[in-house]
């Protein structure tokens, strides 16, 4: 899978923050515990603020998303 890797500053700076009136960017640690942003083709072209476009030019890496283990 695909999706854009942010540094530490870069996840805290938008962590949380809504970039429209209902959508907010949700970062997510892969297995190596590196911090990534994914964004769907919706979430792209809903993010029409330009303090945001850093965001959409970050180049796109791989992301290996953590296993899930279920509850016992």
């Amino acid at each position: 899978m695909q999706a854009r890797q942010l540094t530490i500053s870069q996840k805290d700076q938008i962590q949380g923050v809504f970039f429209d009136e209902v959508t907010f960017f949700d970062c997510v640690q892969d297995i190596n515990d590196n911090w990534f942003i994914i964004l769907s083709e919706s979430d792209i072209s809903s993010i029409t603020d330009t303090q945001w476009q850093w965001v959409i030019d970050l180049p796109l890496s791989t992301f290996n998303p953590k296993p899930v283990i279920p509850p016992s």
